[in-house]
This record gives C-alpha cells, sequence and structure tokens, in this order.
C-alpha cells in the first residue's frame, strides 16, 4: 500500500511537468528589434484630429468675409490737395496805334492748396487758396528786339468749386473717374503801385526830310480793389492708395470786372494824339495736376 501511494505521487508529478513543457511562451520581447512584430496601435487619447480646422468652414468664413466687404460702401471722405498748373492769361487792347503795341497772351505757372469733401463718391466740394497771378502784357515794337512789359496783381484767389463725378466703372466706388466741376473764385487784387513808363523815339519818312518825335506814355492801375471768376472744367481723378489721390484737371475761367487796366497815349511832335487801354480781368485756361491726402473717411453696410 505504501509503494502504491508512491507510485500515484510520481506519476503526477510527470504528468504536471509534461503539460508545463506545452505550454507557448511569447519570447518576442526579447528577439532582436529588427525580429519584433509591431504591437503599437493608435492612440485612443490622441485628439489632432479634432484641432484641425475643416478646410469647408474656412472657405465658408472667407466667402462670408469677402461678401460683407463688398457690400461696405465709402460714403463720406474729407482731404486736403495740392495743386500746379500752368495758366494762360488773356488780355483785351483797343488800338494797335499802328502796329506799335500789342498784347500776348501769357502762359504763367499756379500753384494752390485746398481742402475738399465728397459725398458717396458722387459730389464734391472744396475750397482753399490759390495763387494764380492776372498778368497784363504790353509789347511795344522796336525792330528785332521788342520791349515787353508785364503788370499783374497781388495773385490771391479764394476759389468755391462744386464737382459732380460722370460715368462709370469697376473702380468708381472709391471715386476714381472723370469729374465734370464748375465754381467761382473771390480775387482781391490788391492796390500795388504799378511802374508807369515814357518811351521817346524818333522817324523820318523820306531822306532829308523832318525828324519826328514819337511819345508813347503808359499809366497801369488796379481798375478794381475786387473782382471775381467763374469757371468750369473736368477732373480726372484715380486713387493710388487707400489714403492718397492723383489728378489731373482743364478748366476755363471767365472774368468779372476788370482787375487792371493800361492806358496808353502816343504823340507825334507833341501836336497828334491816339490812346489805346488794355484790360485784363482773368479769363483764360489752365492746365494742372493735384495730389490728395484723404485723412477721414466714413462706411457704411448696404442691406441686401
Amino acid at each position: 500500500m505504501k509503494h502504491l501511494s508512491l507510485f500515484c505521487l510520481l506519476f503526477c508529478f510527470v504528468l504536471s511537468s509534461a503539460l508545463a513543457q506545452e505550454t507557448e511562451v511569447d519570447t518576442a520581447y526579447y528577439r532582436n528589434p529588427l525580429q519584433r512584430r509591431a504591437i503599437l496601435t493608435a492612440d485612443p487619447e490622441d485628439n489632432r484630429t479634432l484641432r484641425q480646422p475643416k478646410r469647408g468652414r474656412l472657405t465658408g468664413i472667407n466667402e462670408m468675409g469677402s461678401e460683407l466687404w463688398q457690400r461696405v460702401t465709402e460714403t463720406q471722405t474729407w482731404y486736403v490737395s495740392a495743386e500746379g498748373s500752368f495758366r494762360s492769361d488773356a488780355s483785351t487792347l483797343t488800338n494797335t496805334l499802328n502796329g506799335l503795341v500789342s498784347n500776348p497772351t501769357q502762359v504763367k505757372a499756379a500753384w494752390g492748396a485746398l481742402f475738399g469733401y465728397t459725398y458717396r463718391n458722387a459730389w464734391a466740394v472744396e475750397t482753399g487758396y490759390v495763387n494764380a497771378p492776372i498778368h497784363l502784357p504790353i509789347r511795344i515794337a522796336n525792330g528785332a528786339d521788342p520791349l515787353t512789359f508785364d503788370y499783374k496783381n497781388s495773385g490771391n484767389g479764394i476759389p468755391l468749386r462744386i464737382k459732380r463725378r460722370i460715368g462709370s466703372g469697376k473702380r468708381t466706388e472709391n471715386g476714381t473717374g472723370f469729374w465734370l466741376t464748375a465754381g467761382a473764385w473771390l480775387v482781391p487784387n490788391g492796390n500795388a503801385p504799378m511802374d508807369d513808363f515814357r518811351l521817346i523815339g524818333y522817324i523820318s519818312r523820306n531822306r532829308g526830310s523832318r525828324t519826328d518825335t514819337l511819345r508813347l506814355t503808359n499809366t497801369t492801375t488796379t481798375a478794381n480793389r475786387i473782382t471775381g471768376l467763374a469757371e468750369a472744367g473736368i477732373d480726372y481723378a484715380v486713387r493710388l492708395s487707400s489714403f492718397l489721390e492723383l489728378g489731373t484737371f482743364v478748366r476755363k475761367y471767365w472774368g468779372f470786372g476788370d482787375a487792371l487796366r493800361s492806358e496808353i497815349i502816343y504823340t507825334v511832335n507833341n501836336a497828334s494824339e491816339q490812346q489805346s487801354f488794355i484790360t485784363a480781368n482773368g479769363t483764360g485756361w489752365s492746365f494742372g495736376i493735384a495730389l490728395r491726402y484723404i485723412y477721414g473717411r466714413q462706411h457704411e453696410l448696404s442691406r441686401q
């Protein structure tokens, strides 16, 4: 009996050892790194995809911003401008005194500084100061070397100008385009004394005949202390940036009242006498450019 119990115990030990040898052990962890199996998986806590913005949503935001910007309209602007031009100045002559006197048209430079206001890129008004003297030229025939005298007023001018944009185009919403202009000027002529001149000459009609003595006397004065101008023209403006605008213009002027007046007396041997008058009122043309700085703007969002 004792031997039988010992036999059963040994048999159970052998059987358990055999079952233990059949158990499969995963030794992949101890293998060469080149022979290991991939055991990494996606981390369930990884939420990067949630942080990435969707392309469709960004497109919608951009489209919305673009749509809102297209609905923004520039309604009012305030600006200051500097302009320079060349201005022709005509005068009126009543008598050439047998071709002795003429009054050529003058072309002189002018400049101005103005400030203005625009409403809905359709209407504008501006005023300021312009230095554009009214000239009264006198030319006396003297062979190949004529004598020239140039008189002018104070040069001060205060314009008030109204502008209306015309035409249409892709960029007319910011003022670019053609503008019709009309306005009036207040012109203080001043009362500075003018330099008068007296000329004397001699002429013989035939050889051996008596020599005649010619005298020419001029007196120039300010005809009126204050006169006015009317103007009409056309401008073209282009917006260079959000705050700068470049313009070109052509304008026609009509004078109201004589600014300057010259009286010329012509005598021969102190006996015969003729008179001639020259007047200047500012009538003429101007061609120039203007640079405007927009220092204030107001917008509104239009409804659809």
